[in-house]
């Protein structure tokens, strides 16, 4: 059943409105309503739509592969897990809901080559077994044929895809929903049943299309608070906090420790050497066995200059490059950086805010970050050491808890680290833990056996003096506060396996460290000291996975993978990507066009023989053809079988419908390479005769 003229053009228009993709729509209306006065076809055989419908699945499979590719439709995903009101979250949802659909918007240009085929071909229909790739490879295996019947005439359902696509993509204002009534009622007006006076059907449909507006406002409204709850839902089970308000430690805990060799980071020197530590946060205030701030720290917002990519953490210059890869979550990420950071580089954020307690926060990112970080000695993030109220009050960065003041006051006196300025006391410190205390990610059993009244820490410092860098920062941190000195926890990473043959260094999930910080009163800046005992690098390497190679390699091509998708030539591939689908489907019409001058050829050459040597031309279906030619109802020249049993069927009594079931027996023997079989041929010839005596168009046997 064809739909009426310009339907489809009408649905095409109204989907390229919408979507923007205007100019492809006219062209593709163009394409379709041209097969209405063109009479040139193309014989289509059942392999010719497999490659057909082969290409519409490509087509899907890099569509969808664009969309993971595409920044745009990727990051719209996460912007639901950032939204903390009603309004952002809402429009939140509704960036989520474009970014879920616009894969399916594509819908009617994935789909176009099909129809198109089906609209110049000989055939009024597409076989069904082209769409099904398992039948088809299952009956190439048993050396059966492909059938032609079921077939699926694709003019209605890609009317519907059309317009599917053109609701996902709707702007929600109510031109759009009166011309997609206009379209749908162009359809019905056809297809409307003549028992009814066209004054009811009309009616009928004002009413239903009445309904349908205020319907379909009040199921915009339910939409929108329905997305509220499913966005606080969402929310509430994923959202990732990008505070670093506190940190729990495995003081005091029995187990092993960082055990994970997966690369979560590449360090690559562009200028200087290559940072050791890379700072996350700090911490001020010591509650065995966890680590916090206290207050907890503000956040400032730092703006972008230039370009937008660039930020300015400090205001100094410094002399250092390096460039940091990493993964964001969700569009966000705690920004681990060198110490002395002073300009961050090519990072495309929404915001980025700065705490009191040196974190670098930033949302909205890419997924992948690759930032080029500007780095040296001198001032750092992070706010000087935390002043008292009052003179009766303490500083936080001073603090010792008091059930450790026993045995750091012990091992400060054993120093003589009063009166120490923080270099000095640094230095003693350092050599006291590399001469006496050693690495180990077990900690032994005699844990257990803490004696009454000691610490974990005190066991550390004065028993057992192995641990891991917890026990190492911690302790440093508490020995510098004993001396006087503010001192504060950090979080962090080391750096420490160049990877071969790039030149960059590998940073691995074990690798992550703690250290101290303290604060050097001439220079008024954070200074690093880390006395873990050094041996800890090669004791962690003892642990590396049997597979690490392997997975190595994997995460270097994800990492090198995720670097061009997010940083590379984004235009240019895309661009490429579409020359290249340009040239496939040229390609496919082109192999399917030359495969039919061949056969016009191929007929040409044998014109002069008998016309049994032609396979086919002795088909009983040319017997029907020759008595309605008698009849006044020749087919005319250009005209395909299907077009015209349906142009003459009002014209006549005869039973055209079991004429219409015989022709697909006869396309088979006339161009089908294995032809019919015994009982096909024969359920031919039966069907023939059996319509010219039912029609009594047989000499002798008319009325």
């Amino acid at each position: 059943m064809k739909p009426p003229s310009l339907l489809l053009a009408a649905a095409l228009l109204l989907w390229g409105w919408q979507t923007g993709l205007l100019a492809f729509a006219l062209l593709m209306a163009v394409v379709l309503e041209a097969a209405r006065w063109i009479e040139w076809r193309v014989d289509f055989s059942n392999s010719d739509f497999n490659h057909v419908v082969d290409l519409c699945s490509l087509l899907a499979a890099l569509g969808g592969f664009y969309c993971v590719l595409t920044r745009d439709a990727t990051n719209q995903v996460m912007t639901m897990f950032q939204a903390t009101n009603f309004t952002s979250r809402s429009s939140a949802m509704n960036s989520v809901s474009q970014t879920t659909f616009i894969f399916f918007q594509w819908f009617p240009m994935i789909l176009f080559p099909a129809v198109a085929a089906q609209f110049y071909s000989t055939r009024d229909a597409v076989p069904r077994s082209c769409f099904l790739f398992f039948a088809r490879r299952r009956l190439a295996r048993e050396g059966r044929p492909q059938p032609d019947r079921p077939a699926i005439n694709l003019t209605y359902p890609y009317f519907a895809v059309v317009l599917f696509s053109a609701c996902l993509a709707n702007q929600r204002n109510n031109w759009f929903y009166f011309v997609l009534c206009a379209v749908i009622s162009g359809t019905l007006w056809v297809n409307r049943p003549r028992r009814f006076s066209t004054v009811i059907w009309v009616a009928t449909l004002i009413l239903v299309v009445k309904a349908g507006f205020y319907g379909h406002r009040g199921l915009s409204e339910f939409q929108t608070v329905l997305e509220n709850k499913v966005a606080n839902w969402v929310s509430n089970w994923a959202r990732r906090s990008g505070d670093r308000n506190d940190a729990t430690t495995a003081i005091g805990r029995i187990g092993q420790l960082k055990l994970s060799g997966a690369i979560v980071m590449h360090v690559e020197p562009e200028v200087g050497p290559v940072p050791s530590l890379l700072r996350d946060t700090m911490f001020n205030r010591f509650d065995s066995p966890r680590w916090s701030n206290s207050p907890r720290p503000t956040e400032a917002q730092i703006l972008p200059v230039g370009d937008g990519t660039s930020w300015p953490v400090l205001l100094r210059t410094a002399t250092n490059f390096v460039r940091l890869s990493s993964f964001a979550t969700r569009g966000q990420s705690v920004l681990a950086l060198p110490p002395g950071a002073t300009l961050i580089e090519n990072l495309a954020a929404g915001e980025m805010f700065t705490s009191q307690a040196g974190t670098l926060r930033v949302t909205q990112a890419p997924d992948f970050l690759y930032l080029r970080v500007q780095h040296g000695r001198g001032p750092t993030s992070g706010a000087p050491p935390h002043k008292p109220a009052s003179d009766k009050t303490i500083s936080t960065d001073l603090a010792i808890p008091l059930r450790e003041h026993d045995a750091v006051g012990k091992i400060a006196d054993e120093l003589g680290l009063a009166g120490q300025s923080g270099p000095v006391a640094a230095q003693v410190i350092d050599r006291f833990f590399a001469e006496n205390f050693k690495y180990g990610s077990f900690l032994p059993n005699s844990l257990r056996q803490i004696p009454q009244g000691l610490t974990p820490l005190g066991f550390f410092l004065l028993k057992n003096r192995r641990g891991h860098c917890e026990y190492f920062a911690t302790a440093t941190v508490m020995l510098m506060r004993q001396a006087g000195i503010p001192a504060r926890y950090v979080y962090g990473w080391s750096v420490q396996e160049p990877e071969r043959g790039t030149g960059r260094f590998v940073v691995r999930e074990r690798h992550a460290h703690a250290w101290c910080v303290y604060w050097n009163e001439q220079t008024r800046t954070w200074v690093d000291l880390d006395t873990t005992s050094p041996d800890w690098v090669a004791n962690e390497r003892q642990n590396a996975s049997f597979w690490e190679p392997l997975t190595d390699r994997w995460s270097r091509a994800w990492f090198g993978f995720s670097k061009w998708r997010w940083h590379g030539a984004t235009g240019e591939w895309q661009n490429y990507l579409l020359l290249a689908l340009v040239g496939l489907i040229g390609l496919l019409a082109w192999r399917i066009l030359a495969r039919q001058r061949r056969r016009r050829r191929k007929g040409n050459g044998l014109s002069e023989a008998p016309p049994t040597a032609w396979a086919g031309l002795d088909s009983e279906f040319y017997r029907l053809e020759n008595r309605l030619q008698k009849m006044g109802l020749e087919r005319r020249p250009g005209e395909t079988c299907g077009d015209w049993l349906e142009r003459i069927e009002p014209l006549t009594a005869a039973p055209i419908p079991a004429i219409r079931e015989l022709l697909p027996l006869h396309y088979r023997l006339r161009f089908d390479p294995h032809g019919l079989t015994g009982p096909e041929r024969g359920a031919l010839q039966a069907g023939v005769a059996k319509w010219l005596e039912t029609a009594r168009l047989e000499p002798g046997q008319r009325n």
